[in-house]
């Protein structure tokens, strides 16, 4: 009997945990937004509404505004050239630099191009990487005996917001027809979410 209650209360805690802290931190993502509106209207002098959740739709409807504004030309041409100056810092080019990369692999545009690939690695074991860069600054662009270029592959850690950056030649990279998204999510759960692998194509169907 306590046995089957044991086995009742994980089966319970593996339907609810999950639930809860999705619920948790789309909670606290939301709470973090509308204070950071809620801050922007005190600054304004307009922190007396009596709007519940103004901060937020505030913050949601400026986010909004940079998407619309970013698609002339002008307003893109601007933000890169601030860019570029702000990049010639050391500490924000590497900050900076890292964390848009980072979100770069995300976008669903991005994703279609981001070719997923089975590294083989020493001793025959392999991984599920993401090819990031094809044309290497020179001095890793080096070429082995059979001047087989070398590439960029990312390997995500499972479970951790990480991973590595391996420069590995082509002939060590298999190519993989599978969707950026079911790839990263096998990758990320260490292979427990066994989601049903879309080719690139299927995906962009749909």
């Amino acid at each position: 009997m306590q046995r089957w209650l044991m086995k009742s209360f994980l089966k319970g805690a593996m339907v609810v945990l999950p639930l809860l802290i999705t619920a948790w931190l789309l909670w606290s993502t939301l709470l973090w937004l509308n204070q950071i509106g809620l801050n922007a209207l005190a600054w304004l002098g307009l922190h007396n509404s009596p709007i519940p959740g103004l901060g937020l739709i505030l913050m949601l409807l400026s986010v909004l505004m940079v998407g619309l504004l970013f698609q002339f030309n002008p307003i893109s041409w601007l933000y890169e050239r601030i860019e570029n100056t702000l990049l010639r810092f050391p500490i924000v080019r590497t900050l900076y630099g890292a964390i848009k990369d980072f979100a770069e692999m995300f976008d669903r545009d991005k994703q279609q191009n981001q070719p997923v690939v089975l590294v083989t690695l020493p001793g025959g074991t392999q991984a599920v990487g993401f090819i990031t860069s094809q044309k290497l600054p020179d001095v890793l662009q080096k070429t082995g005996a059979n001047n087989d270029p070398r590439v960029a592959v990312y390997l995500p850690m499972s479970y951790m917001v990480g991973g590595y950056t391996l420069i590995v030649a082509q002939s060590q990279l298999e190519s993989l027809d599978w969707s950026f998204e079911d790839a990263m999510r096998f990758a990320l759960t260490a292979g427990v979410s066994q989601s049903q692998a879309h080719s690139k194509t299927h995906s962009s169907d749909t």
